[in-house]
């Protein structure tokens, strides 16, 4: 039935609730033919604000990070979506749940996002960000009962959110725990939505023969992702079916109206008979359609892979990809950073 297309709006919350980069805090490579750098750091006074303990970590001959970043981010995913629940209403009517009457089958969400995130080393294992940007987003729905059809659409969306990254080491494996909340803000959504994302990251650093802050980082982890199940609000009725007009169709969805109890009954058949007249050329003018959506991400976990190749201490060039699951995904970043101000004097 195609006034389930509604459906969608929920699942382009998915589009920008995206995993963010991480970093991967101070840096103890163990090589020889850099010990004589490492003992530099040892005998340095370190002269930065930030990170906090900052002295004590370079005393102890680990390399920091500069405090302050900024990463350019383009992400790419796409995952299947489980539909549990749909409410509906009709001009400002009493929602009614139609989850028994109607059965969806492969739901699939494709994203496109570009973010800048801004972060700081508070802690020479802590990195808190901020994440700012926007994307677009496809949904492919498929409806099996009563009609089955296929339908595919398109929006834009604005992301915002923060997150913080833990990072330790055990010899040479160095270990990074990165959480983060992110908020989908589109029109057609009563509010933002947030999707809550957790990856743990296992990796070794290999360095340059002939630069100490020049190396290569390889990865691989296991990535998470939960969304707010309920997500609430309404569309013009013109904007969810352009061109729509069938007179068999019509008359199936009739038909299948019929067998509903009463309260679903009457919403069914407020919106077929707009349905109807709208397929005729009549204006729906402002008639909207109320919902209110259950879902989940059919697969949660999937693992990544991943490498960064640092060029120095202001730049890195970071990939990674998501496989396995029902997710597939596909990140490029891009960080500058800076070592920022220094201690006052005493």
């Amino acid at each position: 039935m195609k006034i389930f297309r509604l459906a969608f709006l929920s699942l382009i919350l998915i589009s920008l609730g995206t995993y963010q980069s991480f970093g991967q805090g101070a840096q103890k490579v163990f090589n020889p033919i850099y010990q004589d750098y490492f003992d530099s750091l040892k005998q340095m006074d370190y002269p930065y604000a930030l990170p906090i303990l900052g002295k004590k970590a370079s005393k102890a001959g680990y390399d920091l990070p500069y405090a302050w970043g900024a990463s350019f981010i383009y992400f790419t995913q796409r995952q299947e979506i489980t539909i549990n629940s749909t409410m509906v209403g009709f001009g400002g009517s009493e929602m009614v749940d139609v989850s028994q009457f109607i059965k969806f089958g492969p739901t699939i969400a494709t994203t496109n996002a570009y973010t800048v995130r801004p972060d700081i080393w508070v802690l020479p294992f802590l990195n808190v960000y901020g994440i700012f940007g926007g994307g677009t987003t496809q949904t492919d729905i498929t409806l099996l009962s009563p009609v089955g059809f296929e339908t595919s659409q398109h929006f834009r969306a604005k992301s915002f959110g923060f997150g913080g990254t833990l990072t330790g080491a055990v010899g040479p494996v160095w270990v990074a725990w990165d959480n983060n909340i992110n908020f989908a803000d589109i029109d057609v959504i009563v509010e933002p939505v947030p999707a809550f994302n957790s990856s743990i990251r296992i990796g070794h650093t290999i360095p340059s023969l002939r630069n100490p802050e020049r190396n290569l980082s390889v990865w691989g982890g296991t990535f998470y992702q939960a969304l707010q199940n309920d997500t609430e609000g309404s569309i013009p009725i013109s904007q969810i079916f352009p061109g729509f007009g069938s007179g068999n169709v019509i008359g199936t969805l009739n038909e299948w109206a019929e067998t509903l109890p009463p309260a679903q009954k009457i919403v069914a058949k407020q919106i077929i008979n707009k349905l109807d007249e709208f397929g005729q050329g009549i204006d729906p003018g402002e008639d909207t359609i109320e919902y209110l959506l259950d879902k989940e991400v059919t697969a949660p976990f999937n693992m990544i892979l991943g490498a960064q190749f640092q060029y120095n201490k202001n730049w890195m060039l970071r990939s990674e990809m998501g496989v396995f699951g029902r997710r597939s995904q596909f990140l490029l970043n891009l960080n500058w950073r800076f070592a920022g101000f220094k201690k006052k004097n005493k």
